[in-house]
């Protein structure tokens, strides 16, 4: 890809943010450490006066030492005492001072996870369907990296550093203004250069972060698939795809690296065709005795220090502007908003009956033209079993997802007891609900945490008699620790259908008034399938249960039966009625499953 390619890319992609906006956003970001940041500023302007009382000794020395006698002996004595203590001072305030950048660092690193975290947690399920696993997890890891090492340099190098310059140009001016005026010239065309130089390098370095977190993405979900990649001997195609992406990676490293480089040697040239200005002018003053000799060594350390101070000034640019990408990708997750608005004085239910209503419901997917809904109407009624069947793509999942209100509908509204659910605050009435979905989510970790996920308080015997209404207590006795048990990543360890029983133990547990089983018998054994069905009846009872299926023989005994066909509700009844309906789709469905033609 061309250098004008990726700048195009990049800016079609990603919006850009000025250096105001970035370090007003940044000073947003670290709210927190504030105090501790102006105590670290105030260390740091202290040890730079401190750095310059050295080689002011020095040349007070320089000076004696020229027309020295025995007389000065004590006063040279007391200098080098003065040496001794501004050094030893210097030292306890460089102590002090990284003890403070050390807090802070920490401090940072900690509280940035934790709100990136918290607000991984709280957007919608729609942010995190746009994007994948290992791209959100490179993102944090890289921004607050970043903003760590962006807080140690401007502590460590960049606030002394400004502040070193300030005082040499003060201080170079004060001894002859000759002196000065090489780094007054030189110091604004050194800037320039390594200005124009990332310039240049934004376009690649945005590419690179794009490509970074592509790279994550890729290596991630061929490990979450591994079983799928070795199962159709995919191993080397994997590798191939994670090697183009990393590829991509480093010619953009190689070319920005190499171009800066090549603007070090530049910066290197201005540095020391400075230093030598200065030492030419100050010898001419030595000759012309308009300055001293000890003058002439404190006003060129102080001149070879500001020069090397403004090259590691540069270098931090460098790294800033490099940095900077990351730092930006992570503020956009901050800044990202929710679709999802709780009122403020939304309703926080202390209970629910349970009874939904859909009013004339539109919905479509972001991206998409074709409706997932169109203007569907329809009741639950409390405590009743309502099953939602029809062909795959019909809407019945994304009738779950509106019920958890996941999403707003685009049109119409979805009601909870009679109350559209955006007047609900959102945490408040999904208590209520609980789901067991086609594929349970399981953590890494024991059996009991994984049933106990949706009441973390809950006793050995509350979590053992959820796991017996759900059918599972029987095999989880059976595992190495019973309840005890790791079950691995997403539940490697279990079978299909004792996933599925933990997920309805889990719902259980929850002790909702809505219960949601989204496909929960699918693609299970007759065996799981029979205990999972038998378990479905028994905590079905006095709830509001919605049963999701294509197999009819788990949905015949359903008080209602909605049959859903392309976003629409097209028939609606008790098992028994849509039977009947002469060419209706249930009817249908039901002749091709009891010919085989569908599986049960």
């Amino acid at each position: 890809m061309s250098e004008t390619e990726t700048k195009k890319e990049s800016e079609k992609e990603t919006p850009k943010i000025s250096n105001q906006e970035f370090w007003s956003k940044l000073w947003s970001l670290l709210s927190e450490s504030r105090k501790l940041i102006f105590i670290i500023l105030s260390f740091t302007v202290l040890a730079a006066v401190l750095d310059l009382v050295k080689p002011y000794i020095v040349k007070v020395v320089v000076d004696h030492l020229t027309n020295f006698n025995k007389e000065d002996l004590g006063f040279m004595a007391i200098l080098i005492g003065f040496f001794f203590i501004s050094d030893q001072a210097r030292s306890w305030v460089s102590y002090l001072n990284n003890v403070k950048i050390l807090k802070l660092s920490v401090d940072v690193e900690y509280y940035l996870a934790i709100r990136a975290q918290k607000k991984l947690m709280f957007l919608p399920l729609g942010y995190h369907e746009q994007e994948n696993t290992g791209n959100k997890i490179v993102k944090i890891e890289r921004g607050v990296n970043r903003i760590i090492t962006l807080i140690e340099n401007i502590s460590w190098e960049v606030v002394p550093t400004f502040i070193q310059i300030i005082i040499s140009l003060i201080v170079l001016f004060w001894s002859d203004y000759r002196l000065g005026l090489p780094l007054l010239i030189l110091a604004p065309l050194f800037l320039y250069l390594t200005h124009r130089t990332n310039k240049q390098m934004s376009p690649r370095r945005k590419e690179m972060y794009k490509k970074y977190e592509e790279a994550s993405g890729k290596m991630t979900q061929s490990i979450i698939n591994i079983n799928a990649v070795q199962s159709f001997v995919q191993e080397e195609q994997e590798l191939n795809n994670f090697d183009k992406v990393k590829k991509d990676i480093q010619k953009n490293e190689h070319f920005q690296w190499s171009k800066i480089m090549r603007s070090g040697l530049m910066r290197n040239g201005i540095v020391d065709f400075g230093n030598a200005a200065v030492l030419m002018i100050g010898i001419y003053l030595v000759y012309q005795n308009e300055i001293t000799v000890g003058t002439l060594i404190f006003a060129f350390t102080m001149s070879v220090n500001s020069y090397s101070a403004l090259f590691r000034l540069s270098r931090f640019y460098d790294r800033m502007e490099e940095g900077k990408e990351g730092v930006r990708r992570l503020m956009e997750l901050f800044s990202a908003k929710s679709d999802l608005v709780v009122k403020k004085n939304a309703i926080k239910p202390c209970d629910v009956i349970g009874q939904i209503e859909f009013k004339e419901v539109t919905f479509n997917y972001g991206g998409s033209k074709k409706s997932a809904l169109n203007k569907v109407s329809f009741k639950i009624e409390a405590g009743k079993m309502t099953a939602l069947i029809g062909p795959s793509g019909g809407g019945k999942t994304t009738i779950a997802r509106l019920i958890y209100r996941h999403y707003d509908p685009l049109g119409g509204q979805v009601l909870l007891d009679g109350h559209d659910l955006r007047d609900y605050d959102l945490y408040g009435f999904r208590r209520f609900l609980a789901i067991v979905p086609q594929e349970v989510e399981v953590f890494d970790v024991s059996v009991r945490e994984n049933i106990a996920y949706a009441k973390p308080d809950a006793t050995q015997a509350e979590i053992e008699a959820a796991a017996k209404t759900a059918n599972a207590h029987e095999f989880i006795n059976k595992l190495d620790k019973g309840y005890d048990t790791l079950v691995g990543e997403r539940g490697i360890k279990l079978s299909g259908g004792q996933r599925q029983r933990l997920g309805i133990a889990r719902a259980l547990l929850a002790n909702p008034k809505v219960l949601i089983f989204d496909e929960a018998t699918s693609n299970l054994d007759s065996q799981s399938e029979a205990l999972i069905k038998d378990a479905m009846a028994k905590i079905a009872k006095n709830r509001t249960t919605i049963v999701i299926a294509h197999r009819l023989s788990t949905i015949k005994k359903a008080d209602k039966i909605i049959v859903l066909e392309e976003g629409e509700v097209v028939e609606e009844g008790s098992h028994l009625e849509l039977a009947h309906i002469k060419g209706g789709l249930y009817s249908k469905l039901l002749k091709l499953q009891e010919l085989g033609e569908i599986k049960e």
